[in-house]
């Protein structure tokens, strides 16, 4: 019986290395490629890949789409900041960029199925796949996969979602990997590469771009009390920058149009509600229709995620929390969980 080919996305790292590894073992014939989102043919990461690959008799492609990363995902990221929101460029990328080429590549390729690194698992439920969490709380990466297709998710083959990231690492030390497993993690969004993204966006903008300008620091009162150095620069929530002129208090509210920031108390962004709508949700409501339910309102394992009751009506969706919530942000993701599967999702 022939292997079955599975397209593996590499990145040199070495949660994607192990995977190539793990996949092997199971019998699979893998088939390598790295996507070239943000900088030139010298990337390390497309270094390592090439280099794992041939280590491992792996063929390996690499896909340039500099330019649809550019115009989707970075304009995206800066076009969200222009307009007082907070983005969140890996949800994007694994949308429009990630998965589309996987997917387009793997059809050419053969391939009958997809991989990744991801600390994620899937789950079949009555005829339907959902993205559930990965077996590790620390590394679980499924708040970021929650608007995945279903065409993207049948093919999917998620090789860590079961292991914890010290076991990946035990096992690439046990390969004679030992270099991959001591490297520094890449943390944040990628092509920001540990800058502060004020830096970037100052850099992709310039200098002089309108936004960037100075503007009033206003409380809820339309009371001017002082002036920031660009709207883009702050999010919902945010103290430092304005707490010279706002002592003891919070950005509660951007208005691009005006260059307004507002600054208010910070238990005023306290919220037990919320409704969406720009979301997506499984036709099951067994799953979710009079049900507790684990809400995530960000992807940081800083901020814990809450219980609470959704229900869809209008086209909207609307959740009741049990716990008051802080600083629920516009453009960011809500993702909604169901014995750890999602079985929502949307932009606030």
């Amino acid at each position: 019986m022939d292997k079955k080919r599975v397209l593996l996305g590499m990145s040199g790292g070495m949660d994607s290395s192990m995977s190539a590894v793990l996949l092997q073992q199971e019998g699979y014939e893998v088939v390598g490629c790295t996507l070239q989102t943000h900088t030139d043919d010298s990337d390390a990461s497309i270094i390592a890949a090439k280099k794992l690959a041939k280590e491992r008799n792996i063929d390996h492609h690499v896909i340039d789409c500099r330019n649809e990363f550019r115009e989707t995902v970075i304009r995206y990221f800066a076009d969200e900041y222009l307009n007082g929101r907070t983005p969140n460029p890996c949800i994007k990328c694994n949308e429009t960029i990630k998965w589309k080429y996987l997917l387009e590549k793997a059809a050419v390729l053969e391939c009958e199925f997809i991989a990744t690194g991801h600390y994620v698992q899937k789950a079949l439920v009555d005829g339907r796949y959902y993205i559930q969490k990965g077996a590790d709380p620390n590394k679980d990466q499924s708040y970021f996969l929650w608007n995945l297709s279903q065409k993207v998710i049948s093919k999917a083959i998620f090789p860590l979602g079961a292991l914890h990231k010290q076991e990946v690492r035990d096992l690439a030390r046990q390969l004679g990997y030992g270099e991959i497993a001591d490297k520094k993690e890449s943390m944040g969004v990628c092509f920001l590469a540990g800058t502060d993204y004020r830096n970037y966006l100052t850099e992709l903008l310039s200098e002089d771009h309108p936004a960037l300008s100075a503007g009033e620091v206003i409380d809820e009162n339309n009371k001017i009390l002082g002036h920031h150095d660009g709207f883009p620069f702050y999010t919902i929530g945010q103290r430092r920058g304005i707490e010279g002129i706002a002592k003891g208090k919070c950005v509660v509210a951007i208005n691009p149009e005006k260059k307004q920031l507002i600054a208010g108390e910070r238990e005023s962004l306290n919220a037990r509600s919320l409704t969406l709508t720009s979301f997506s949700i499984c036709d099951d409501e067994s799953l979710w229709k009079n049900k507790q339910l684990f809400i995530r309102i960000r992807g940081l394992d800083s901020v814990p995620g809450y219980w609470g009751k959704i229900s869809v009506t209008d086209g909207s969706l609307h959740i009741i929390f049990d716990e008051e919530v802080w600083a629920i942000t516009p453009g960011q993701s809500i993702v909604i969980y169901t014995n750890d599967m999602i079985i929502a999702g949307g932009i606030v």
